[in-house]
């Protein structure tokens, strides 16, 4: 009897999958957030700079929508030059991304470099801040962000839009990147703004001198077009918590973030 022949095993095998394969629009935007979504702001930053850093082509598309856009600098970014000098320059910043009525809508609260403290007598500031601003976005720094400042502006605003959203205002609370990346679950296209928020960014001297933060920035948001396609050269990433999330405090925020990063090994 004639052996049966060996089988040869199949060089390339075609792969079962053996997990549920998500497609990538899934994980990250593949399409950027309309422009006519963009709804008013409340912008919390940290630092003078950290706005445009943040999310300076939002405010320069919301300006030139006729968008409001509210800023506030928390701290007076004493540590990081003179205070003076810091504040004139986020004043040129806002001058170049939305003009006077910009000039006129940035506010410094002028308080101590690294010595913001997310208890209550900030939560009940930005509180305040929220509902005489009729914000309907309030833009804060993510829980990805690890300078000190920026952990206390999140943790308070956190807590800030759950108290206002209790008492009946519907806002949403949006986390932004500055010193880290996030978990985007949306991209605003600023291709058309790229060159002012560059500009912008040339405002701040005092903070070039020591480290290349424009052309970082930038670079940040060149990526962020990966997913968007060759029409689009830059973008911002943002992050809109969801309700549920905000309203079960800093531990559901946290929830959130990792059933997002769940969602990238399921």
């Amino acid at each position: 009897m004639t052996p049966a022949p060996t089988p040869v095993p199949n060089p390339n095998p075609r792969p079962t999958p053996a997990w549920p394969q998500h497609l990538e629009p899934a994980l990250l935007p593949y399409q950027a957030l309309p422009a006519c979504d963009i709804r008013p702001l409340l912008v919390l930053a940290p630092h003078p700079d950290d706005e445009v850093l943040a999310c300076g082509g939002l405010l320069a598309l919301a300006a030139s929508r006729g968008v409001r856009a509210q800023v506030i600098v928390l701290s007076d970014g004493g540590l990081g030059g003179d205070a003076a000098t810091r504040e004139a320059e986020s004043l040129a910043a806002a001058q170049v991304l939305g003009g006077a009525l910009a000039r006129q809508s940035t506010q410094f609260w002028r308080l101590p470099d690294r010595g913001l403290q997310p208890g209550a007598l900030l939560q009940q500031r930005i509180a305040q801040a929220i509902e005489t601003s009729r914000a309907e976005w309030v833009l804060s720094p993510s829980p990805f962000e690890i300078h000190p400042d920026h952990r206390a502006v999140c943790q308070a605003s956190i807590a800030a839009v759950r108290e206002r959203r209790s008492a009946g205002q519907p806002v949403q609370l949006v986390c932004c990147e500055i010193g880290q990346p996030l978990l985007p679950n949306a991209l605003i296209d600023i291709t058309s703004v790229a060159a002012l928020k560059a500009r912008a960014l040339r405002c701040f001297a005092s903070q070039l001198a020591q480290q290349a933060y424009d052309e970082q920035i930038m670079g940040l948001n060149r990526y962020r077009a990966y997913s968007l396609g060759p029409a689009v050269a830059c973008a911002e990433a943002l992050w809109f918590v969801p309700e549920a999330a905000v309203m079960a405090g800093l531990p559901g925020v946290l929830a959130a973030l990792g059933e997002m990063l769940q969602a990238r090994a399921r």
